[in-house]
């Protein structure tokens, strides 16, 4: 093994603001329920009221596989707090990076972005060989891009079409081998002298920096993409996620759970109304009504996705099959 594991207990960090604080209980929910070791729980304070921390160490105190919860407010690093980023996104994305030197005393840690759930044991991702590397990572190649998708992320950053790209939502971290790369020093000082505009700051700069042999690949089970392009293809291949991953295309949260639940009783498109249903699993125990009032007219953007995207699938690949027998009638003439 490259990276022994001495640590019984699984660390696990989390980067958030008020905001996050419902989506955070959700995901450690469903991580405690689903992983028999046990835990211990870091998280990066930017900017969280305490009665919400009040909330979430009561909360998390009921879970006997739990150990602790600790809250540290990161250093201010003026270089980011400057930096004009996508409005979607916050500074705090980039303080994941930071994690080893926010909490020093961890030689190795998991970090997950707040909008996942876990559906498995996250002991498995925890046990991974790193081979002395100071990352493991899940790409997004055939997970959340397509071919297109793909080319057009490369082209956008700059980034050889050759080389793999990498999501920053999930991370395996080797603390003592993160910092003797320099990976944060790296990724803000690319950030503070580069001219390109990043649609994903930290994730793209964080492809940007990282050396091929800086990074170990890990199975796509880690970081599942439901809503993504290419997903139910990338399901059949994994199979058995572990860590339900971003939600990207359509949050649970944004939608309304009564007439999505009634759209799945009525057997509209089963993959994308089990992937909403599975979420509502696990944020009904923190909250009935908070995750299920969403905005109508996303619900109706959504339901309109899920008639008519298997129909164009459809009649995408019948189009495909036309094409190919038409070039295949017309080569035989020629010969």
């Amino acid at each position: 093994m490259g990276n022994a594991i001495k640590s019984k207990t699984i660390d696990i960090a989390f980067v958030f603001d008020d905001k996050f604080s419902d989506l955070f209980r959700v995901a450690i929910y469903s991580i405690a329920k689903n992983t028999k070791s046990n835990l211990a729980v870091h998280i990066v304070d930017c900017g969280i009221a305490e009665q919400n921390k009040d909330l979430i160490r009561k909360f998390i105190s009921e879970f006997k596989n739990i150990s602790s919860v600790e809250f540290k407010v990161p250093k201010r690093i003026e270089v980011l707090e400057s930096y004009t980023i996508p409005t979607h996104f916050s500074t705090a994305i980039f303080y994941r990076l930071g994690i080893p030197k926010i909490f020093p005393e961890l030689s190795r840690v998991i970090y997950l972005d707040c909008d996942i759930i876990a559906v498995g044991d996250i002991s498995e991702l925890w046990n991974e060989d790193l081979d002395g590397r100071p990352l493991g990572v899940i790409e997004e190649d055939g997970n959340f891009f397509n071919t297109k998708t793909k080319l057009r992320k490369m082209q956008e950053i700059n980034l050889p079409e050759n080389k793999h790209y990498y999501n920053s939502g999930v991370l395996l971290i080797d603390s003592k081998q993160f910092e003797k790369s320099q990976i944060f020093e790296r990724v803000v000082d690319f950030v503070k002298n580069t001219d390109l505009k990043l649609s994903c700051p930290e994730q793209d700069a964080m492809n940007l920096c990282l050396d091929d042999d800086e990074h170990m690949a890990l199975d796509p089970k880690y970081n599942f993409i439901p809503f993504a392009s290419s997903s139910e293809e990338c399901l059949k291949k994994i199979k058995e996620p572990i860590i339900i991953m971003h939600y990207a295309g359509k949050k649970p949260w944004e939608v309304n759970k009564k007439i999505i639940r009634f759209a799945a009783s009525c057997g509209m498109e089963k993959y994308h109304m089990s992937m909403m249903l599975k979420y509502w699993e696990y944020a009904d125990y923190i909250d009935k009504k908070k995750f299920s009032n969403g905005n109508i007219f996303q619900t109706l953007k959504f339901l309109y996705k899920c008639l008519f995207q298997p129909i164009e699938k459809f009649i995408s690949r019948k189009c495909c099959h036309f094409q190919k027998s038409l070039f295949g009638q017309r080569k035989k003439k020629v010969h």
